[in-house]
């Protein structure tokens, strides 16, 4: 079910006894869990009526005692089960190992006073598991995945219009590109700019260009692509930029290292006729992310990159090893792959 589906059913009363939060967007599974507290338990919310599980440290079997007690006065609960990962394929080693009997059980008796959500803030779950297959068929599964571009850029547009206030074409166009296309983070940025123009009442590109830093990942990206363009100038300086915004000479290298791979990993599965949509899924990052480089990587040689990723992991190894200064390590290799030398 589409999230605005669900939360007009919460408003006309329709409450359902198990829900299914999917997928990892933040601010989706916030304005359900929301919504679901003031209708349910009526802004009244606390510890006796609104209880929170950990499935990484907490049994199924303690969340289904709590959820069949009977509570005082028929007074309606609310619990939620967060990091439910044995709904998936893998599970952290440590975490605690599930026996999913007393849910099953429970799906087929839920109690009347109480309403249990289960956030599953996973792009996917093992179908194959008898677990989930019987909460496909019992519960009520709330959509709170990642939107595509167009989806953002519209629920971005009428999240603006819904504040009263006026956003030029150009103004949301660089909007999204510095959040990425993702919702969370243009919810907080959009409230940001919201008060920063106050009963002035409109967003203009430079408002944009002032409050909306470029991410991290976004500078990686012109970062990378300085660099496989042999621009050891331009590679260098905005290097030294990230550098007095007190970003880490490792964390630089380790997202450097982690694009390169993207990208020969974007190379790999175009060949191998994946789209847009599939790689994202396969890869398991977010599609604006595999948008981004697509775009990048037309003019650079497949070879050249894998040179360049193999040469990042011996790096962040000497590093590691105390062989090579972090501060002076990304920029050998800067000058060292711009030179031309690396591919030789």
């Amino acid at each position: 079910m589409e999230l605005q589906k669900a939360l007009q059913a919460l408003n006309n009363g329709q409450i359902d006894p198990i829900y299914v939060l999917q997928g990892p967007e933040t601010y989706l599974i916030n304005r359900f869990l929301t919504a679901i507290e003031g209708q349910y338990l009526q802004e009244d919310a606390n510890a006796m009526n609104y209880m929170s599980f950990d499935m990484e440290e907490d049994s199924l079997a303690d969340v289904m005692v709590e959820a069949n007690t009977i509570s005082f006065f028929n007074e309606p609960r609310l619990i939620l089960m967060r990091q439910p990962a044995f709904l998936t394929g893998s599970q952290k080693k440590n975490a605690i190992k599930q026996d999913d009997a007393s849910l099953l059980e429970y799906l087929d008796n839920p109690a009347d006073d109480v309403v249990l959500v289960i956030v599953a803030d996973y792009e996917s779950l093992d179908g194959r598991k008898k677990i989930v297959k019987q909460l496909k068929k019992k519960a009520t599964f709330v959509d709170t995945s990642v939107m595509a571009e167009p989806q953002v850029k519209d629920y971005m547009q009428r999240y603006v219009a819904s504040e009263g206030v006026d956003m030029t074409r150009e103004a949301m166009a660089l909007f999204l590109k510095r959040t990425n296309y993702q919702l969370t983070q243009s919810i907080r940025e959009m409230d940001k700019l919201i008060l920063y123009v106050g009963d002035e009442k409109r967003i203009n590109q430079r408002d944009v260009d002032l409050l909306v830093t470029p991410s991290l990942d976004d500078n990686i990206f012109h970062l990378t692509d300085h660099i496989m363009r042999q621009d050891s100038a331009a590679a260098l300086r905005l290097y030294r930029e990230l550098i007095a915004q007190k970003n880490q000479p490792i964390a630089i290298l380790g997202l450097l290292q982690s694009n390169f791979h993207l990208y020969t990993q974007i190379i790999q599965l175009k060949k191998a006729g994946y789209d847009q949509g599939s790689m994202a899924e396969t890869i398991g990052v977010h599609p604006y992310r595999i948008k981004m480089a697509g775009q990048s990587i037309h003019p650079y040689s497949p070879n050249l990159l894998m040179v360049g990723y193999m040469k990042l992991i011996e790096l962040d190894f000497d590093i590691k090893q105390g062989k090579v200064d972090q501060h002076l390590g990304i920029e050998w290799f800067i000058l060292d792959f711009c030179s031309g030398k690396a591919a030789s």
